[in-house]
């Protein structure tokens, strides 16, 4: 682990999604929306079983915290808005690769799949959801 490290993990997983947020709040204010960012299990302070991964582990779990905290307020600003942070399962993607070994049969993804599922996912839940974690399969995950 390096600073360099930490600082692209938070770039990418943390800062990115939260900031988009932050530029679509003039649209999610006025009508029924959902914003949805891909956050991942091992980012879930109550679900880490297993430790190490720090930077991408630390950034997904920054991202988790910001997405909750935001549904808290968007919804006093729109009853009708929705958060929701998914993980989209273990998906057969560069990332993946070097931890795809381990993977159990039947639980590698082709990103399409993933994608279909991220989309059954948020189908299914509404403003009484928000600020909410999902996995690929529609079940809770805990923060």
């Amino acid at each position: 682990m390096t600073l360099a490290s930490l600082q692209a993990s938070f770039a990418t997983n943390t800062f990115a999604p939260i900031l988009l947020l932050k530029h679509l709040l003039p649209l999610l204010r006025k009508r029924p929306s959902t914003f949805v960012a891909l956050s991942a299990r091992v980012g879930s302070i109550g679900d880490n079983r297993l430790g190490g991964w720090y930077s991408y582990r630390a950034s997904k779990a920054a991202l988790n915290q910001l997405l909750h905290t935001a549904s808290i307020e968007l919804k006093r600003l729109n009853p009708a808005s929705t958060v929701l942070a998914i993980h989209p399962g273990t998906t057969d993607t560069e990332l993946s690769q070097p931890f795809q070994a381990n993977v159990p049969e039947g639980q590698l993804f082709e990103p399409a799949f993933s994608a279909d599922r991220i989309i059954e996912v948020v189908g299914a839940h509404g403003p009484a959801d928000s600020g909410t974690f999902w996995a690929w399969d529609d079940k809770p995950i805990v923060w």
